[in-house]
């Protein structure tokens, strides 16, 4: 212990005496422990951390399965969820939910749209969770159609609005215009489905639920004790072949998947996270091989001190335990200015990331995180230290005292140097080589053509209480009269309204017929295209081309017959030969009915950007088919920010309880529908910018402390007759070899790393040549001017001075 607490003092003082090598080799660590330890912290909340539920690893989430390609994911119709729940033997507990949105009035407090749970008898046991304050759940009864209306508070709306009333379970609140009871406030620490504030009772039994195609309902389970995933997933494949056999038209080649809960909640953000994780690695790496160059070049100078050691009898294994010591604690110095850096670099992390990247709110420096950094600075210290130790460590006596002093630079330390170059160099053209396939994708889908004219549109949604809006013709003329009002206000060019908005990520499917063909039975996919509803001016609002025919129009009413736009997509992928106007389909719903195609329109990118091509969709008038919830969309004359006051007054003079909500502008909703690709390109481009200058730092350094190694040997050539351009293209030559060594074999490499970011490229092969030749040229340029400078050093030396010098 003795001997190695005077390693450590030993080691300080030699730090302190090189306070520039040792903030350099401090800062350089730093900068790579840094940007590990705030992806971890990330990597940490998101994939490592438990949920915060009893036995998460037990719950399962319950989702429909195509049969012919294995794809699992979507939602269930509600008689297979009730079917399901009656006749398996694996789940301790299945329940089914939705996220919807409610209006909460009255109180003395203004109205509020709330997300809010609808969900099952056994929702809040499947996850094992009891309420607060005497509170409960709801019961089997609750499912029943005309059930007396009960709602569950969220702690945090619980706080906000009612400000922790202990006496508030019981009490009546209005609800979507509705009183209802409060029956209990949940815990803190539960929020499911996330960022819902409240939960009602789902009516299962209601006639909307009783139909086997309509898929609308999540489903989600606890396994019951011993029981496997894979014993759970035969029972439930068993159950769905019996459903198929029973209801083939609604069930045909349909299966159920099952997904663990934790797995199905980071769902693709995992691999970005995993890809982000293997990036900072290697920034790491060649971190660590800068200062491995860094500590080379100190060892050279020491030669004569680890000499005369040697000869006083110190062993060999003595001295590198001495200079890892050395490395050891440069590299704690640069956990603990990483973890200051990395806990900064979170704040940054958060503000970048996707608005649904999940579990956001728990990312933070916990115990984990310190404890990540303190292994990884220590094994740093080993990676950077080890070589370096055991080359400075391996002395000539005679031929090192024999210098006087004098660094010495050996064949095994220019190997050693050379090939920390070239890794440097490689691992640096696999981080730009995959930034650069990721820059141009981004680039690409930035430029998608979303069907529709974002600039000067602003977007939110509006929602009609049910009991105040029961009949549908008081809600096809709120909607109207809301839109007419809006066109009338100066500012507003057009005012539209429709019920998914573009880049929603909502999807309305919906199965018909068309007049004159063979009928095919409803759910089948072979006819199967979003139904939206929309105003009549939605289309010039939303900057959207009729192609033929004509829009919708105000005389489209109910009492009118049934007509429908189409768009191009539908056509080519429907009337690929022939002409749609004035074809009659019959669309499904409750009551089936029947429309004309009356015009064409523009195909809109509906589910997100990356989307390969518009899904084929119809729109039917809101006069015909009016909706309780719309979003508005209205194109103001310029920025149509500040017209959001006049809107909600408008809206307000229509009905006081309607709160205006979810208020953004479509280029914001453009923004987010690409936020998860620029995420992983803006962190990857920083990367690998930090990777670039680091290797072009170790290019440079090697060069220039070989320039000053051989100081001697150009004063020399020069003396003989050597030209300035001769040394100068000797340097360069020297430093190029291992530059180029180290690109053919990082391309090597990113051939191999890049096909994992297959998946996350659009329109971008992940082998793409021209990516591929542009970073190797922007590395071998940087590097030809890393060899450049201290190469044009060397060519101005003076023959005596360099000779005098030696």
């Amino acid at each position: 212990m003795g001997t190695f607490l005077q390693d450590l003092r030993y080691g300080a003082r030699m730090l302190w005496k090189r306070p520039v090598l040792t903030a350099i080799t401090v800062l350089t660590l730093a900068l790579g422990i840094g940007a590990n330890s705030a992806i971890f912290s990330v990597v940490n909340a998101v994939l490592v951390r438990p949920l915060p539920f009893p036995d998460a690893d037990r719950l399962i989430m319950v989702e429909p399965r195509n049969n012919s390609n294995g794809e699992t994911g979507g939602v269930l119709s509600p008689p297979d969820f009730k079917d399901l729940r009656e006749r398996n033997s694996t789940f301790q507990q299945l329940a089914a939910f939705q996220s919807i949105t409610m209006t909460l009035t009255g109180d003395g407090s203004d109205s509020e749209r709330v997300l809010t749970g609808r969900v099952s008898s056994g929702f809040f046991e499947a996850f094992g969770i009891q309420p607060l304050n005497g509170g409960r759940v709801f019961s089997p009864d609750e499912e029943k159609e005309g059930a007396n209306g009960v709602v569950i508070l969220s702690h945090s709306l619980w706080q906000q609005r009612y400000g922790a009333d202990p006496e508030i379970v019981g009490k009546t609140i209005n609800l979507n215009g509705q009183a209802t009871t409060v029956v209990g406030v949940m815990p803190e620490s539960f929020q499911y489905p996330r960022e819902a504030k409240m939960w009602v009772p789902m009516s299962l039994y209601s006639q909307q639920m009783s139909v086997r195609r309509y898929h609308n309902v999540q489903s989600i389970g606890r396994l019951k004790p011993g029981v496997t995933v894979a014993e759970a997933q035969a029972d439930m494949s068993n159950i769905a072949s019996q459903l198929e056999q029973a209801y083939p038209e609604s069930n045909k080649g349909a299966g159920i998947g099952l997904t663990p809960l934790p797995e199905w909640t980071v769902g693709n953000i995992r691999s970005t996270l995993l890809v982000l994780m293997a990036a900072v690695g290697f920034v790491l790496l060649i971190a660590c091989a800068n200062v491995a160059n860094l500590s080379l070049a100190g060892g050279a100078s020491r030669s004569r001190e680890i000499a005369v050691r040697v000869a006083l009898g110190a062993s060999r294994g003595r001295v590198v335990r001495q200079l890892l010591t050395e490395s050891l604690l440069a590299a704690l110095l640069g956990g603990v200015v990483g973890m200051l850096l990395a806990m900064w670099g979170i704040d940054l992390l958060i503000s970048l990331s996707p608005r649904n990247l999940p579990r956001m709110d728990e990312i933070s420096t916990d115990w984990h995180v310190v404890g990540f950094t303190l292994v990884i600075s220590v094994i740093t210290g080993v990676v950077f230290g080890l070589a370096p130790a055991l080359v400075a460590s391996k002395t000539e006596l005679t031929e090192t005292l024999k210098e006087g002093g004098r660094g010495t630079s050996g064949p095994s330390r220019s190997r050693l140097r050379n090939g920390l170059v070239i890794s440097e160099v490689a691992l640096s053209l696999i981080l730009l080589t995959g930034a650069g396939l990721l820059i141009k994708s981004f680039v690409r889908l930035s430029s998608v053509d979303p069907g529709f004219k974002p600039t000067n549109v602003l977007t939110m949604q509006v929602a009609l209480a049910r009991p105040r809006y029961p009949e549908p013709k008081q809600r096809a003329q709120f909607f109207n009269q809301l839109t007419h009002n809006l066109e009338a206000v100066p500012g507003i060019a057009a005012a539209g309204a429709v019920s998914q908005l573009p880049l929603s990520g909502q999807e309305s499917d919906t199965f018909f017929n068309v007049a004159g063909r063979a009928p095919v039975p409803f759910g089948s996919i072979q006819n199967d295209a979003n139904i939206r509803t929309i105003t009549p001016d939605y289309f010039k609002a939303i900057g959207v081309p009729l192609v033929r025919g004509r829009m919708l129009a105000d005389s489209d009413t109910l009492d009118a017959a049934k007509v429908v736009v189409v768009n191009e997509r539908f056509v080519q992928q429907f009337f690929p030969n022939e002409e749609p106007l004035g074809h009659h389909i019959t669309i499904d719903r409750d009551v089936p009915f029947e429309a004309e195609i009356i015009g064409v329109v523009g195909s809109i990118r509906h589910s997100s950007l990356a989307q390969r091509q518009p899904s084929a969709e119809m729109y039917i008038s809101s006069e015909q088919l009016p909706p309780f919830t719309m979003s508005l969309v209205v194109r103001g004359t310029g920025d149509p920010a500040p017209l959001t006051a006049v809107i909600r007054r408008e809206i307000q003079a229509l009905d006081k309880d309607i709160p205006l909500y979810d208020v953004k502008s479509m280029e914001q909703r453009i923004s987010e529908s690409a936020s998860q690709s620029r995420f992983r390109t803006l962190l990857l481009g920083i990367f690998a910018g930090v990777a670039l200058l680091l290797a072009g730092i170790g290019i440079y350094g090697v060069i220039s402390y070989s320039v000053t190694q051989r100081t001697h040997e150009i004063g020399l050539r020069m003396a003989l007759g050597a030209r300035t351009t001769d040394v100068l293209s000797m340097i360069v030559r020297q430093g190029m070899l291992v530059a180029v060594v180290g690109v053919v074999i990082g391309i090597g490499g990113a051939f191999a790393a890049t096909r994992v970011l297959g998946s996350f490229l659009f329109n971008v092969s992940a082998t793409d040549p021209l990516t591929f030749a542009s970073v190797s040229i922007v590395l071998l340029g940087i590097a030809f001017l890393a060899c450049f400078l201290p190469a044009r050093r060397a060519a101005r030396v003076d023959p005596m001075v360099a000779l005098r010098n030696e």
